[in-house]
């Protein structure tokens, strides 16, 4: 998390830096100016740019303060919030050419949105939560076709779905397997959750809790022993954890 967050600090800076820049020049441009229209656009520009400024300041400390407290509330959490919306996917856009790097600012959004979630100190009943899961999840050697029909899986402990239906039909908490983006949308416009705990990469996370609208959702990154969409893992403590929190 800590080293999430430096990196977001930078590449915070750098934007920051770029239009610190542009409103100098503007301002420079405004000294020498005679003419009165010119001077109008230029005024018109110095305090658009000034105001953009003042905004990605402020959400840009926001979401530190929000790391650093693990919570966030008031002022502080509209700023979060607004922070999440425009200055990580901005910092993402800066961050497209560095692998690295655009791991590093989904992976503080997914923190960062849990947090907002988490700050609510709201709790569901477990009819209202839906635990959605990706099918690479499911082990490569198994010929069930657990995204129809979950409840097809025999439990044989080769991947984690056996235990997580476990774990689900014991809380009483909805589970389903999703192929891709669009099922996921699909099945969250069906049923209707008021919570979703989904476990996804980081890049298919940031994408859905963007997408997906007034329904709050709790990201668990999965792990990648064999690389990417296949024979993922996650961590069941993770999700146990976010349950036992959320739930009633």
């Amino acid at each position: 998390m800590e080293s999430n967050l430096r990196i977001f600090v930078r590449t915070s800076i750098i934007i920051i830096a770029a239009f610190t820049a542009l409103l100098v020049g503007f301002s420079a441009a405004y000294a020498y100016a005679t003419l009165a229209a010119y001077n109008i656009i230029l005024i018109s520009f110095i305090a658009v740019i000034g105001l953009s400024l003042l905004m990605l300041l402020s959400m840009s400390l926001a979401i530190i303060m929000t790391c650093a407290s693990r919570k966030a509330e008031g002022l502080l959490l509209l700023l979060t919030r607004a922070g999440m919306q425009v200055m990580l996917p901005l910092a993402l856009i800066f961050s497209k050419a560095d692998k690295k790097l655009t791991k590093s600012i989904r992976l503080l959004y997914i923190e960062l949105n849990n947090i907002v979630v988490e700050s609510g100190n709201k709790k569901y009943r477990a009819q209202e939560v839906m635990l959605l899961l990706p099918h690479c999840l499911q082990n490569s050697q198994c010929g069930l076709k657990v995204t129809s029909n979950p409840e097809v899986c025999r439990r044989c402990g080769r991947c984690k779905i056996g235990e997580l239906l476990d774990y689900t039909e014991q809380k009483k908490i909805s589970v389903f397997i999703a192929t891709g983006g669009t099922v996921a949308r699909k099945i969250i416009k069906e049923n209707k959750p008021r919570l979703i705990i989904s476990v996804a990469c980081e890049r298919d996370l940031m994408s859905g809790i963007l997408d997906v609208k007034g329904i709050p959702v709790i990201g668990v990154v999965n792990r990648q022993p064999c690389g990417p969409c296949f024979n993922t893992d996650v961590e069941f403590s993770d999700i146990r954890k976010r349950v036992e929190q959320l739930i009633l």
